[in-house]
């Protein structure tokens, strides 16, 4: 009896296996990451210019080199509020190229190196050292109010070394205005703002509370931490940048500093493109 029950058990197995087969591999199905919303449409466009002896004779170590991408805004905002913001972008940029006087256009501001090189290389024979300017702006973050644009500036013009610094702008899609921390957060927000963030600017840096800044070889005025107006709007965070030599020397380099928004829900201003993110 129990010899027929255990065959009829490994009859039964063998059944069900022929039933169902061999197991199929299962495949997992990954989900398509969302796309990101675009508010406004832009092309990057490039200058490439080689200028001084080197046009000429690609053997010449004299040599100016001006290499410029920035975004140009083509769609997606009205026509006035596209000249505007293209305006303030290029502005905005030209007064990052650390020349002693701002240009008004790239133009200009090739006009302005090609005539200050010749007139080095032409009183100096012998000197022999390329200059370089190369700057590479693009838009970093969009908002259904505001663009957030990075501007990378990198100068030799002669000298024991080169100049390099990033600007970070904000622009308003209703006006193409640049935005202020004015335009974003209620009138009287300098004390608390500027408190908060030195706490953030000392843990970033591990400074004690009870240290001076300029201890550590940070310079404020009156040695008191305050931000700068060099920031953008990036994913509901203020990101102020402190460029070599803004705070500290060089040796000491940049500052990014993060802020975010939702820890000063309180501060921020009524109408402003920032306004839902009371919400």
């Amino acid at each position: 009896m129990i010899r027929q029950t255990y065959l009829f058990l490994l009859l039964s197995v063998l059944v069900m296996s022929c039933s169902f087969g061999s197991k199929k591999e299962e495949k997992a199905t990954i989900p398509e990451p969302a796309a990101i919303p675009r508010y406004v449409e832009y092309e990057v466009e490039t200058i490439n210019e080689y200028l001084g002896p080197c046009a000429n004779d690609s053997t010449s170590k004299k040599c100016l080199i001006i290499q410029i991408e920035y975004p140009q805004i083509t769609g997606k905002v009205s026509q006035p509020v596209a000249e505007c913001l293209n305006e303030n972008i290029k502005r905005d940029i030209l007064a990052t190229t650390f020349l002693s006087d701002q240009t008004e256009s790239f133009l200009d501001l090739k006009t302005e190196l090609e005539t200050d090189y010749e007139s080095v290389i032409e009183e100096f024979p012998d000197y022999a050292n390329s200059w370089t300017v190369e700057i590479t702006s693009d838009i970093l973050y969009q908002d259904s109010l505001f663009i957030s644009v990075a501007s990378t500036v990198y100068s030799y013009t002669g000298g024991a070394h080169p100049n390099s610094g990033q600007v970070y702008r904000s622009y308003d899609l209703r006006t193409g205005e640049p935005i202020g921390l004015d335009d974003l957060l209620k009138e009287g927000y300098e004390s608390s703002l500027n408190e908060a963030a030195e706490i953030e600017f000392r843990m970033t840096k591990e400074i004690p509370p009870n240290q001076s800044l300029q201890d550590r070889g940070y310079s404020f005025e009156n040695d008191r931490f305050e931000l700068n107006k060099n920031f953008a709007i990036i994913n509901k965070s203020l990101v102020f940048y402190f460029n070599p030599y803004e705070i500290a020397p060089y040796s000491l380099g940049p500052t990014e500093l993060e802020l975010r928004l939702t820890d000063y829900i309180n501060l921020i201003k009524e109408g402003s493109v920032i306004d839902d993110y009371k919400n």
